[in-house]
């Protein structure tokens, strides 16, 4: 949430320095003795552009996946507007972005400061109120999944989603109102600097909610996904040894009539079938590793920047460490928190079965004559199978006869 400030406010003191320093001689401004200033000033306007290209391109993706996907009536409905609308929210955010950083800098006014900060905050507190909601929609599909459908249904979902757009336009456009700090006309267009004391306060709390509901939420879901993990395997464990003691005397004497080549078979195939269940068991690993990318990742990519503010509204504006956090606020951490609009959709969308599938079908499409062709051979090949087993089946029954009466 920051943009670089005018070309005037920089003056070159060495051949090897580039420092920035104050046109009006406020000491507030004064970056003067602040460590890496144009290292990490120049990071925002390298990185910046690449990050809102992808931002834009992966969320445009998902926003028509999901639209799409909705056309088609993909249940649960309300689960693909939560995440279209985060994709919507994070596409808006590299818009924002976008326009922030090339925009003409002789052009800026505090107005056009107030509309680019006002769109990315507005932009931020949507995506991150739309993942708490995404949080809560799993929370109640997984705990309480008999009443799901009756609390929450697409009427429902779209009020909460509009909710989040109105809180986030009160919320970004409040300097609009006059409510706002001095940018000195465009030229400290940094969020910081535009949000008075008070409102970084308000933003911050407002943001912090749901991330604090997020980590909540995926805690019980994660205690009772290893709860019904340990259940499951509890009953496997019972039911073998159950099976164990009960099928011993008849597994050995099916073992003695299986002297074929079919009964080999048999108990190979039984072998496999056992191997895939086990694999399709759900585990513990799974389940911990799908809450720490959810939760995980918001927490990394926004907490340090509300940590950070908050803790920039009280210090002394005149002292070195408070000019060091402004820069960092201003740069490295205003790009580890637009790098959550990047990961949404790779966490949220393309993580999900829905959308893996959705993509795949459109990928893979096979075309028709190989379908057709694959259809008659499949023909083929089952009636010929057919007839193979039914031959095989005749001869083992032959067999059988034969064996049963040398051992009678």
């Amino acid at each position: 949430m920051m943009e670089y400030v005018s070309d005037d406010q920089y003056v070159e003191v060495t051949t090897d320095s580039l420092i920035l320093v104050s046109t009006t001689l406020d000491p507030r401004n004064n970056l003067t003795n602040v460590y890496g200033v144009k290292t990490q000033l120049a990071l925002y306007d390298v990185l910046i552009p690449v990050l809102g290209c992808l931002i834009i391109v992966t969320n445009l993706a998902v926003t028509l996946s999901s639209g799409l996907l909705l056309k088609k009536g993909v249940q649960p409905k309300a689960t693909y507007l939560f995440l279209g609308n985060v994709a919507m929210a994070d596409l808006l955010t590299g818009v924002a972005v976008l326009f922030g950083q090339f925009y003409p800098k002789t052009l800026r006014t505090h107005l056009t400061c107030t509309v680019q900060l006002g769109m990315i905050v507005s932009s931020t507190i949507t995506s991150i109120y739309s993942v708490g909601l995404i949080a809560i929609d799993r929370f109640l599909y997984i705990v309480h999944g008999l009443n799901y459908s009756r609390w929450v249904y697409p009427t429902r979902a779209r009020l909460l989603i509009l909710f989040t757009w109105i809180l986030g336009l009160i919320i970004g456009f409040l300097p609009l109102t006059g409510w706002s700090g001095s940018t000195n006309n465009g030229r400290w267009c940094w969020f910081i600097k535009l949000a008075p004391p008070g409102l970084i306060i308000l933003i911050t709390v407002i943001g912090l909610l749901p991330i604090l509901l997020v980590l909540i939420l995926y805690g019980i879901i994660l205690y009772h996904a290893i709860n019904k993990v340990t259940q499951l395997q509890r009953a496997d464990a019972r039911q073998a040894a159950t099976a164990a003691t009960s099928g011993t005397a008849e597994k050995n004497k099916i073992t003695e009539i299986r002297i074929t080549r079919g009964g080999l078979g048999a108990e190979v195939q039984d072998a496999k079938s056992t191997n895939q269940k086990r694999r399709s068991k759900p585990s513990k690993v799974k389940a911990v590793k799908v809450v720490l990318l959810t939760s995980g990742s918001f927490v990394v990519t926004w907490m340090p920047y509300f940590i950070a503010c908050c803790v920039y509204v009280t210090c002394d504006e005149r002292t070195q460490n408070c000019g060091t956090l402004k820069v960092a606020i201003a740069s490295p951490l205003a790009i580890l928190g637009f790098l959550n609009s990047l990961l949404n959709p790779i966490i949220y969308a393309w993580w999900h079965k829905g959308f893996r599938g959705f993509l795949r079908s459109i990928l893979c499409r096979p075309e028709p004559s190989n379908n057709q062709s694959s259809t008659s051979n499949t023909r083929s090949g089952s009636s010929s199978s057919r007839s193979k087993r039914t031959l095989t089946a005749s001869v083992s029954s032959q067999e059988s006869r034969r064996e049963s009466s040398a051992i009678s």
